[in-house]
């Protein structure tokens, strides 16, 4: 566990200090008001009015929800107006966690032309390097973090991508799994949840490509 931390978080550090770092834009935070409380998540543009995360985040009920573009959690910055959300028909979470744990979000506005967008992966074959962002908290603090899983198994029936990683903090859910493959950056997935226990600890995350008919559908 120690040597993975340790390649981990200077595989981070690398990337923050690259021009790539700025590439990641795209992933967003999103704030969800509750009668219980205030919440984050995280989040993907996929298009100028299109963001897409997890759907446990908005499942029940939801007061408010604002998304932010700084790199970092304040309530006191402006955000982004939202028209609607909603979560993919087929994602019962009584039954599981993390099938189909898609919503979508779309904005009254037009993204700001900073932020770069990247085109979902469809292959079925899935290699190159992984990137996961999300917003969790860290120190105290909702910043976006940067970690790289390796890939553990997929299971394309099912449309979900298992990745050993164990570095997940409250707020990163739906948070992108981007994949550069051939110098090229794609949107893989999207984080849901973790899984404990005698296999290991690894995270299923809903791949893209097996939803994009309905992440698309107006």
């Amino acid at each position: 566990m120690l040597i993975l931390m340790m390649v981990t978080l200077m595989t981070i550090s690398a990337l923050a200090k690259s021009n790539d770092w700025e590439k990641f834009n795209s992933s967003l935070l999103i704030e969800v008001t509750r009668p219980n409380g205030t919440f984050t998540c995280t989040g993907v543009a996929l298009g100028k009015r299109l963001v897409v995360t997890a759907a446990h985040c908005l499942e029940g009920k939801v007061d408010k929800v604002r998304i932010f573009l700084s790199s970092y959690y304040d309530p006191k910055l402006p955000s982004l107006p939202i028209s609607d959300f909603i979560l993919h028909p087929n994602y019962d979470s009584s039954d599981s966690r993390y099938v189909s744990d898609l919503a979508k979000i779309h904005l009254t506005e037009d993204l700001p032309g900073s932020i770069q967008f990247y085109p979902v992966y469809r292959e079925k074959l899935i290699t190159g390097e992984l990137y996961r962002f999300g917003f969790g908290l860290r120190d105290k603090k909702n910043v976006r973090t940067a970690i790289t899983p390796t890939m553990k198994k997929v299971d394309l029936p099912i449309g979900i991508i298992e990745l050993n990683d164990t570095f997940s903090r409250s707020g990163d859910s739906g948070g992108p799994i981007y994949i550069k493959k051939d110098g090229e950056i794609q949107v893989l997935a999207v984080h849901s949840t973790f899984s404990y226990g005698p296999e290991g600890n690894f995270s299923l995350n809903p791949l893209l490509g097996s939803y994009t008919d309905w992440i698309f559908a107006n």
